[in-house]
């Protein structure tokens, strides 16, 4: 590919990757107030954010195999279209299980970008740079679910909840047009034979990769950690404390600028540091600002920044790590990248879908559940991730003295 058409088809995914974001970002705000105005329980109004995860899980794992066989750039129209239809039907509903019905449409939708942008960065870089790329692709694409809770707060604080869904309906149908317009084709090599059987023998593969697993259970933890405190803030914020959808929004903001700042330091130190140190010295980081949460919460009478201080160190060592993690999976089996990309989304998908569930379920008007949550996560991605390289490294050694 050119620099020409690379140029066209980041600018196009910018917009496909961030639409899910985007709608998780000002959705979850939203929920308190979605359990104020049906009158539903704070667990049921929870599953907006946990079942759209469980959704995106399960969709991430066609949409991969989908895309190397018919190729990139029809699935991620087509998903693109179902995030559209997803928006409208919520905005619309007109009880609790149409609005669920319609955030799982557009959940389902948004999967497409999430899975295919790391795939086609893949396609068109290889290896060696796609690490790179990806780190200074979420830079510009952060810079939407960075606004998104601002965005989300303000439409909360001054039109409804309603609204938000009308946002999203309008960026995806801008999103599409720019898709449709921009997007080439990337995958050169498609699979027609590989059907639903043949699928599930890539994941099989995969899951028993330990090049692949530890990257992609890390990856999956590092953003439970993530999901965890969207889960529990603002509950914390707006229901218990009394404090504004806004004041959330901003704080949000604040924790999004260091998750740039940790992105852009990721593609900088790319080639200073070898990879796999850099992922553990920042599994590291996350655990002991989680440690540190865990005890300011014990002794320090609550405050947003008690919430969000914790959250801010985690949103940095996270963004540091994560372009090279997803370049580390996705490269394990070059001939299944599609594949590697939709299971590790399902994977991260299926684990926030629990963690936040869970955090929904423990509420109890103090944040432990969040805490405990956000130190329970990174200790297991950083075991993750070194259990995987020993296990590599074993196998490394066993084939060196078979030969």
């Amino acid at each position: 590919m050119d620099k020409r058409i690379n140029l066209l088809t980041l600018g196009a995914l910018v917009a496909a990757y961030a639409l899910g974001p985007m709608a998780t970002q000002a959705l979850t705000p939203a929920v308190p107030f979605v359990h104020r105005d049906f009158g539903i329980p704070m667990a049921l109004a929870q599953t907006l954010i946990s079942l759209a995860f469980a959704t995106i899980a399960v969709m991430t794992l066609v949409y991969g195999p989908l895309s190397d066989r018919f190729g990139r750039r029809p699935v991620i129209l087509a998903g693109t279209a179902l995030f559209c239809t997803g928006s409208a039907l919520a905005g619309l509903a007109p009880t609790p299980e149409w609005l669920v019905l319609g955030r799982m449409l557009q959940a389902a939708g948004s999967a497409a970008g999430l899975v295919l942008t790391r795939t086609i960065v893949h396609d068109a870089y290889g290896r060696e740079r796609s690490g790179q790329v990806l780190a200074y692709l979420t830079v510009v694409m952060i810079f939407v679910p960075m606004l998104s809770p601002l965005a989300g707060g303000f439409l909360l604080d001054h039109v409804g909840w309603r609204a938000i869904f009308a946002l999203c309906a309008g960026v995806g149908t801008a999103a599409f047009a720019v898709l449709a317009a921009l997007l080439p084709e990337t995958n050169a090599s498609r699979r027609a034979d590989l059907g639903l059987r043949g699928a599930f023998a890539s994941f099989a593969a995969l899951a028993r990769d330990p090049r692949y697993l530890g990257p992609a259970l890390f990856f999956s933890f590092v953003m439970a950690t993530f999901f965890a405190t969207q889960a529990a803030l603002p509950y914390l914020i707006v229901e218990v404390h009394h404090g504004s959808a806004t004041e959330y929004g901003v704080w949000f903001a604040v924790a999004c600028a260091f998750y740039v700042a940790g992105n852009y330091a990721s593609a900088r130190w790319a080639h200073r540091v070898p990879r796999r140190r850099l992922i553990l010295a920042c599994g590291a980081g996350g655990l002991a600002a989680s440690l540190i949460g865990l005890a300011a919460a014990s002794v320090l009478e609550w405050h947003t920044a008690l919430g969000f201080v914790p959250t801010i160190a985690l949103c940095f060592f996270g963004a540091v790590a994560i372009a090279p993690v997803q370049a580390e999976a996705v490269a394990a089996q070059p001939g299944h990248a599609g594949a590697a990309s939709g299971l590790m989304s399902g994977i991260q998908m299926a684990v926030g879908a629990v963690v936040v569930q869970g955090v929904g379920l423990a509420h109890d008007g103090t944040p432990y559940p969040m805490f405990i949550a956000l130190v329970a996560c990174s200790a297991l991605a950083l075991l993750a991730f070194a259990a995987g390289g020993l296990q590599r490294r074993g196998r490394t050694a066993l084939a060196s003295a078979a030969r």
